[in-house]
């Protein structure tokens, strides 16, 4: 029996990520509010997020098993960018991504590495965030100038979608 092996797609540059202040509504994001974010793709160097579910147990008088129901979720996100204070030109994601501002990030799924323009169909995943504060990374040998950020997420992350036109 011979077995067939889908396809994948892989991710190394085909990811943007977008900080857009102004979306309307985060399942139908529009070409337009997806262009007039901040694209910080070429800025990140990490994009750590986490999702956890918890579990309530669930105890019987009439069972020596201790059963689960699920529980609270939790998703996290933590970006870390590279900066330049001397160019500010250079520095887009830094400016952006001041502690406390509000907006969305939309992550833009399997955009091909060479395209930098959004379209209608892009996939896309995103979520309302809050900016923590920015922490400047200690300087280390052979290495970059860097932030780690925590976003504070504030809505549920969309299922995967496509951008609609304008």
């Amino acid at each position: 029996m011979s077995q067939t092996i889908p396809s994948a797609v892989k991710t190394s540059g085909t990811r943007r990520g977008v900080f857009a202040p102004a979306v309307a509504d985060n399942s139908k994001i529009t070409v337009t509010e997806a262009a007039a974010g901040d694209n910080i793709s070429c800025y990140l160097t990490a994009v750590n997020s986490t999702a956890e579910q918890a579990s309530i147990q669930d105890r019987r008088w009439c069972s020596s098993q201790v059963f689960e129901i699920p529980g609270e979720k939790t998703k996290s996100l933590q970006l870390t960018y590279v900066f330049d204070l001397a160019n500010p030109e250079n520095d887009e994601a830094r400016l952006a991504l001041k502690e406390g501002s509000a907006g969305t990030i939309v992550r833009v799924l399997q955009k091909d590495e060479d395209d930098d323009t959004f379209e209608a169909d892009d996939w896309y995943d995103a979520a309302d965030i809050l900016t923590g504060e920015q922490n400047i990374i200690e300087g280390e040998d052979n290495a970059l100038d860097r932030i780690v950020q925590k976003q504070f997420i504030r809505s549920a992350w969309t299922e995967p979608s496509q951008l609609v036109a304008a």
